[in-house]
């Protein structure tokens, strides 16, 4: 019985699979030049504000402290979030790498609790809504 039962479950298992892997041969349309052009141009820009991100953050961080880099098209920017963590706390901010500018803090105490937090102007009190403020200008 549990080896009829097991045989059936494995042939339903892969019927399912392969049928649904009929529509895998479908042609994909042609991309064109410009959008080749496009995402070439994207990647370069990744890449330069990688590398122009981790320069910044070795020269001005410790090798405690943590990174994130983002290239947003949308602004033209380099961003980065950086993570800080000393003896009175903790501490985060959202920088344009290019311009060396903040746009964004948060600090908190020891005991974990936030102290100052904005982002572009707009207050936050918790770490979550830190990250809900800083979460668009890290993804776009």
């Amino acid at each position: 019985m549990k080896r009829t039962l097991f045989l059936s479950i494995l042939i339903i298992f892969f019927t399912i699979s392969f049928i649904s892997l009929g529509g895998c041969n479908k042609e994909q349309p042609p991309v064109s030049k410009k959008q080749l052009k496009e995402d070439k141009e994207q990647f370069e820009l990744q890449n330069k504000c990688g590398k122009i991100s981790k320069d910044f953050f070795w020269k001005n961080y410790n090798s405690n402290d943590h990174y994130r880099y983002h290239y947003n098209k949308k602004l033209n920017k380099c961003l980065m979030v950086t993570t800080e963590k000393g003896v009175l706390g903790r501490k985060k901010e959202l920088l344009d790498v290019y311009e060396n500018n903040t746009y964004g803090i948060m600090r908190m105490n020891k005991e974990q609790k936030v102290t100052s937090c904005d982002v572009f102007r707009k207050l936050c009190k918790t770490e979550d809504e830190w990250d809900s403020l800083v979460k668009p200008y890290m993804t776009e």
